[in-house]
């Protein structure tokens, strides 16, 4: 958990332009004044407790504080790898069975869940890769894969998977272009 920890801390430096003790100073910083990074910290928290059937009031009472701070509701049963980074906590949410690698950033008023009791359809949460990044706005719902490096454009709503690399915008989002090294290969001839 620490080197989780330490990840979601280092995602919200440039390490480009701040090393070693200076790099770290300005982590913590963020992480003593920054709601969305309070709100990253709750979350881990109480996803840990939630393991725990005893202890899963005390996980839902750490969301609510989350809510309370940064108006960002995660659900402690979310699985979110390492490297989470809320580029700002406002109007987040997060359902249960989400899935999420590691290195992920998300902007706010972003939803990512269920589709929601009784709508028709193939039931269950999205799942994304590794480093994808979704923007501001964003509706992402339903049993789908954002693949690894993707990038959902802001305003969008994804209903159906999106591959590896792929940038996608709109409603319903459609690929616009791809990320540099993920373009599709060309079907050559005979």
């Amino acid at each position: 958990m620490l080197r989780t920890l330490r990840a979601d801390l280092s995602c919200h430096v440039d390490a480009s332009q701040h090393s070693g003790l200076r790099f770290w100073v300005k982590a913590i910083g963020k992480a003593i004044i920054q709601p969305q990074i309070h709100v990253v910290l709750l979350y881990r928290l109480s996803h840990w407790l939630y393991r725990f059937r005893l202890l899963r009031i005390f996980a839902f009472m750490l969301r609510s504080k989350a809510v309370r701070i940064g108006s960002a509701e995660i659900h402690p049963a979310a699985k979110i790898g390492p490297g989470f980074a809320l580029v700002h906590s406002i109007g987040t949410l997060i359902g249960p069975g989400v899935v999420i690698g590691k290195d992920a950033r998300i902007a706010h008023i972003v939803s990512i869940g269920e589709q929601g009791r009784g709508v028709q359809g193939e039931q269950g949460a999205p799942r994304l890769g590794d480093h994808v990044t979704v923007g501001i706005g964003t509706v992402i719902m339903g049993n789908v894969n954002i693949g690894d490096h993707a990038v959902v454009g802001a305003n969008s709503v994804v209903r159906k998977d999106v591959p590896a690399g792929a940038v996608v915008a709109g409603a319903p989002a459609r690929i616009i272009r791809w990320v540099e090294g993920f373009e599709p290969q060309e079907a050559t001839g005979p």
